[in-house]
């Protein structure tokens, strides 16, 4: 898995209220399971396959985050700023080199995609 290119330090583009929005798009793709073309809503449909169990996400006005939630955000976090070693650790330690290599693009685009501290 080269994820070097991917990790270059760039912005995300502002979304509304990122937990919010991240909860909410957990739980669409956790009920439909459908792809949209949409990078966050595929990766958050693929996880589950690629962790061997579905991923918990609290109701989006919760206080509490829960494990998956904190995880994506730290994965995320890692890959805006470009902290190799922290992304690897996240994905390596929950899936398969080949598994983590599958996702790579789309963990990359969805990261981008969301804005830190919503």
């Amino acid at each position: 898995m080269s994820a070097s290119p991917a990790l270059i330090h760039t912005p995300a583009a502002p979304t509304p209220d990122g937990p919010h929005a991240l909860r909410v798009a957990g739980r669409k793709a956790r009920l439909s399971g459908v792809t949209t073309g949409d990078a966050m809503q595929d990766l958050l449909s693929a996880l589950p396959k690629a962790l061997g169990r579905r991923l918990r996400f609290h109701e989006p006005k919760a206080a509490e985050k829960s494990f998956d939630e904190i995880w994506l955000e730290n994965l995320f976090d890692a890959v805006r700023q470009g902290d190799e070693a922290r992304y690897r650790f996240a994905l390596l330690s929950r899936m398969s080199r080949e598994k983590a290599s599958a996702l790579h693009f789309l963990v990359c685009k969805a990261a981008h995609l969301t804005q830190p501290g919503g």
